[in-house]
């Protein structure tokens, strides 16, 4: 039997709540899928990373780029727009590949993931918040990988479910 301590909202911020709930703790999100993961590809099969620095970790993190969805917006149109904003390419076609948890113990919410086929040239300005882009095969991103260069867990999430479509 639970009592109402067991149940309760212990931070609510304008992002998320953190709550307690039967004694374990979640964090909520307004939106179910609250963010989005680009899998940039050229016509040639390369990827697109990004380097940049999360100061969570206290350093440069390679990347797929990614971010919110906003209220109302789609997977698929935030897919384009975080890789407008991020790299200053626009997408020509954008899949969804599915959805990630990215830690099932403590998150509510999900993490939709998108492959987006982008031309050759780079259209726009950035929002600087990408240091340098890096243009690998998949090889690449294997022994990237392999090597612990990439570390990100929605990077990781989002090669694996790409190369899971590709081999499906």
């Amino acid at each position: 039997m639970s009592s109402i301590a067991d149940n309760q909202c212990l931070l609510e911020t304008p992002y998320f709540k953190v709550v307690r709930e039967q004694g374990y703790f979640i964090i909520k999100e307004a939106q179910a899928v609250n963010g989005v993961v680009a899998v940039p590809t050229l016509a040639d099969g390369r990827l697109m990373l990004v380097n940049l620095r999360r100061r969570a970790i206290g350093g440069q993190s390679i990347e797929f780029p990614r971010g919110a969805i906003d209220a109302g917006e789609s997977a698929v149109d935030a897919a384009a727009r975080e890789l407008l904003e991020e790299t200053g390419w626009q997408a020509s076609h954008v899949r969804e590949l599915g959805l990630l948890h990215s830690n099932t113990s403590l998150l509510a919410s999900a993490v939709a993931v998108c492959q987006v086929q982008i031309a050759e040239q780079q259209a726009a300005a950035t929002d600087g918040e990408v240091d340098n882009l890096l243009w690998v095969s998949r090889q690449e991103l294997m022994t990237m990988i392999a090597t612990g260069r990439i570390t990100d867990g929605h990077t990781l999430s989002a090669a694996m479910m790409l190369l899971a479509s590709e081999s499906a």
